[in-house]
């Protein structure tokens, strides 16, 4: 029995204090001590003002609160709705003049919750910062407002450059797993969002601590005409604890080695055993990563002596793994966000618009200088009259995918990707209206875009452009070799001068359709390439303005816009393509340099009365060769010939030096000529003219071409 009352009484004690301990976890007294997991921000408590006033007092009561919360184990912070003026502070940067984040909490906003910044005149600041080694943060809801209307841009500090372009709304730091979420960010000076970097540690390595000569595979030392390598271990060792968790070196300003090189790094442990190499590593943003087991490195650099030689070798930390989405970022003066030492960064479903002022000026500025900003995606967001929407300075990897670019902005620039950045570079299912698109990094793809009064311009090799759609839109391609066009449809209502240029490298261009009405603005310019490959183009303007042919090789290609010219030095091949127009088809001349012209296989036809001159008009050629082709005028009531080589008018030395015309069919309703030589040059060679089936026409040639196998009938 006693111990039947034992286990009762045991189990009522068990019972209560379970009661008591869920009682308090559900306990959510705002101001309360107990370990509650939200804290409504108490404004009383710490001498907070929400209508806008007391600005010193109100950053520092925030801050406060935010370590008090911490330290009190919550994690999420509530400030409720209002206007909170946030102090300008007494310095550049000022770390008492803005709300410093902490670790492991959400900071709340309500709907109606306004951080604004104190009216200033420092060139440097933030309102929200988030700062090195801060991790696991959400920062969601409210506005964020700047000082941009009310700030004194007349002061300069010491240190700064008088622009004032670094006044910010979010300011991130060598943080990660940070979220910013439903923030509206305007008016700032600055930046809306600033995410960055900062040097951990570093040292410098200089002559007096090089020596001639490089290193093996295996990190042994060896003679090496024109390199050099570190030879003191206490500029190059891995002492700082902070490299038990920062495990990259880099390499900066570069003083006495070769432009343009590259540096080898050889890593070794305690007692000289070697570990690895990591080679061709980039100096500023180039980055080696440092062995668990490392206790110091050699670094071999190209130079031709060890003179003068001075590399800041450094030590980073960057901001990982940040995702900023559902924001509204207007209005801002220098850019919407910029990234500037980052590594995953994700940008979803903002608004980012209105960006002006100073330069850059860019809705997304990826620009990272010395420091890595690699591995980005921007994703369904919309751009709205930016001065730049996206700029792509420096950096590595990103996706640009299912946003809208609106732009009515003069002189405003849409995506420009420099040459300065790397990797792989994806920019797909964007609609650009107004915004055009600019492309230098190797093996860039652009996919499944539409573009809208905008220009495309394709700078670097090999990129792949494919699945577009532009209206009055151009296309400039051929800049560099390798790219590669296809499945691309352009609509030109005459809106801009020309719908494609091609520049003087290989390209090739597939399945690429234009449908004009030009109003005279053209419709194709460029030089062109002999080797490059233009499959399935099909041209058609309904205003027949007539267009310019590159060099290089037609393949099935179909035009019907007015007369095609081909005028410069090149080889042309036109093979199984199709040509018509209701006057004249082709002219043929050297302006810019005697073409060699082929065309096999191919379909010509006028389907009204010929023009000026014959349907296909050759003046000056290095040769001109027409095989295995139809040439019809089957409506033509004027004595023209379909085809003429050589200008009407007195003989002239001959500017046609080769020419063939064989296996052809010459279609006719009339007595009228199928093909005249007879004024082709006083001194123009024999033209082979052979087995040709010409159809109530006639051959008028001169007397020393070679006529052969002909035949002349009548339908």
């Amino acid at each position: 029995m006693k111990r039947h009352l034992y286990l009762y009484i045991v189990a009522f004690i068990f019972i209560i204090g379970s009661f008591l301990l869920i009682k308090q976890g559900l306990t959510a007294v705002a101001g309360g001590e107990e370990n509650s997991p939200v804290y409504e921000l108490e404004l009383e408590r710490w001498n907070i003002y929400n209508d806008g006033t007391h600005p010193i007092e109100t950053a520092k009561g925030i801050n406060s609160a935010l370590q008090w919360a911490k330290a009190n184990g919550y994690k999420t912070f509530q400030i409720p709705a209002g206007t909170y003026l946030i102090a300008k502070g007494t310095q550049q940067s000022d770390p008492e003049a803005r709300i410093n984040m902490v670790s492991d909490m959400d900071l709340l906003l309500d709907e109606e919750t306004i951080l604004q910044k104190e009216a200033n005149e420092f060139e440097l600041y933030s309102v929200l910062y988030i700062g090195p080694n801060v991790k696991n943060v959400t920062v969601r809801g409210g506005s964020l407002v700047g000082d941009r209307e009310d700030h004194d841009f007349s002061k300069k500090g010491p240190d700064t450059g008088g622009t004032h372009e670094w006044g910010n709304g979010i300011e991130i730091v060598g943080a990660e797993n940070i979220v910013i979420d439903g923030v509206k960010i305007e008016k700032f000076t600055g930046d809306g969002i600033i995410v960055s970097g900062t040097t951990v540690t570093g040292s410098y390595i200089t002559e007096t601590t090089l020596e001639s000569g490089g290193l093996d595979n295996q990190g042994n030392p060896i003679k090496a005409d024109g390199k050099i390598r570190s030879n003191n271990r206490e500029v190059t060792h891995f002492d700082n604890p902070a490299y038990d968790k920062f495990k990259n070196i880099h390499f900066w300003l570069p003083e006495g080695v070769n432009s343009g090189s590259k540096v080898d790094v050889f890593y070794y442990r305690k007692d000289g055993s070697f570990i690895k190499a990591d080679k061709n590593i980039r100096f500023h943003s180039g980055e080696s990563i440092i062995p668990n087991e490392a206790d110091h490195f050699r670094a071999v650099f190209e130079a031709p002596s060890t003179k003068g030689v001075k590399v800041n070798r450094m030590t980073v930390n960057i901001s990982r793994n940040v995702t900023i989405q559902n924001s509204d970022i207007g209005y801002n003066r220098r850019q919407g966000i910029s990234l500037v030492g980052s590594d995953g960064v994700k940008i979803i479903n903002n608004h980012i618009h209105h960006t002006n002022g100073t330069a850059p000026q860019s809705g997304i500025d990826i620009e990272p200088g010395f420091f890595p900003g690699r591995n980005t995606v921007i994703k369904g967001n919309t751009f709205t009259d930016n001065k730049i929407q996206i700029v792509l300075a420096y950096g590595e990897n990103v996706t640009i995918e299912d946003n809208r670019f609106d732009q009515n902005v003069a002189g405003g620039v849409g995506i420009h990707a420099h040459k300065g950045f790397r990797g792989k570079v994806v920019v797909k299912d964007n609609i650009f209206n107004g915004s055009g698109l600019t492309l230098y990094p190797e093996k860039a793809e652009a996919t499944a875009n539409s573009f809208n009064k905008g220009e495309v311009k394709l700078l670097g090799k090999n990129i792949i452009f494919s699945d577009a759609e532009l209206v009055d839109a151009s296309l400039s391609i051929g800049k560099e070799p390798g790219q590669e066009i296809s499945n691309v449809e352009i609509q030109h209502n005459g809106h801009l001068p020309g719908v494609l240029y091609i520049w003087d490298e290989p390209v090739s261009i597939k399945d690429v359709t234009i449908k004009a009405k030009t109003n005279g603005q053209g419709l194709i310019f460029g030089t062109g390439n002999s080797e490059s490959v233009y499959e399935r183009l099909t041209v058609g303007d309904f205003d027949r303005q007539g267009t310019v042919l590159p060099v290089g090789i037609y393949k099935k290609c179909n035009f019907n816009a007015g007369t095609l010219e081909i005028n410069r030095e090149g080889k042309y091949l036109l093979n199984k393509c199709t040509i018509k127009d209701e006057e004249r088809l082709l002219t043929v001349n050297s302006t810019y340099g005697a073409p060699d012209v082929t065309i096999q296989n191919s379909v010509f036809e006028v389907t009204g009365n010929i023009g000026y001159g014959a349907a296909i008009y050759v003046l000056g050629a290095e040769a001109f060769s027409l095989k295995n082709s139809i040439v019809s005028a089957e409506n033509n009531t004027e004595k023209k010939p379909l085809i003429k080589i050589g200008p009407y008018g007195h003989p002239t030395p001959t500017k046609v030096f080769g020419a063939t015309v064989k296996g052809n069919t010459f279609n006719a309703t009339l007595e009228s000529l199928a093909l005249d030589t007879s004024n082709s040059g006083t001194d123009a060679p024999s033209y082979r003219i052979e087995e040709n089936t010409v159809y109530n026409a006639k051959l008028r040639l001169k007397e020393n071409d070679l006529n052969k196998n002909n035949k002349l009938l009548k339908k």
